[in-house]
């Protein structure tokens, strides 16, 4: 008879902490994404339909064109694309590259998954790091984005730290707590 062992609180907080994040992130990138499609959509319908109506009748139709929307569903984007590496951290549909699978015994998987998940979060970090040099350069530097919109760009650019940042941290519990790494595709064969 085995009797299952009670995760402790601490790894409860952990799984619920990371559930919850992995929620949001999934939100901040529908939002993102409802975002692009809303404002492509209202592009496409003003300039076709609103703007040549509107001209027939002999009103001004430039008041109901959005300037700059196709620039700002991209920088939408970023943010959809960016909360993406999130998301795709914590469901393990990552891109692996399957080179070294199979390379060291079955029995070592844990460890070896262990010291991955740790290297993994050290680049990571290197790379929030990096990201975040780079938003605050942006930030005093005073840059606003393209296409005459009032938005000063590192309020868009913060998406990359805080998308390389998320996973880090992920891979980082990953490396303490392997009971919350998500099953990746293909990595047990």
């Amino acid at each position: 008879m085995s009797i299952k062992k009670t995760p402790s609180p601490v790894l409860q907080w952990v799984k619920r902490t990371l559930k919850a994040w992995h929620r949001a992130e999934v939100w901040i990138a529908i939002c993102a994404f409802a975002a692009i499609a809303g404002l492509l959509v209202y592009d496409v319908v003003s300039r076709e339909l609103f703007v040549p109506l509107l001209s027939k009748l002999g009103l001004e139709p430039t008041q109901i064109i959005l300037y700059g929307s196709q620039k700002i569903a991209v920088y939408f984007l970023v943010v959809a694309a960016f909360s993406g590496i999130g998301i795709a951290t914590a469901t393990g549909a990552q891109l692996i590259p399957k080179v070294a699978f199979n390379l060291v015994p079955s029995r070592w998987n844990k460890l070896t998954n262990r010291m991955a998940d740790m290297v993994t979060a050290v680049l990571l970090v290197g790379l929030t790091y990096l990201a975040t040099q780079f938003v605050l350069e942006s930030m005093a530097s005073g840059q606003h984005v393209s296409g005459g919109l009032n938005i000063e760009i590192w309020k868009v650019q913060i998406a990359i730290p805080l998308g390389f940042g998320s996973a880090a941290v992920r891979y980082l519990a990953f490396a303490i707590w392997p009971e919350v790494r998500p099953e990746i595709a293909g990595e047990a064969e």
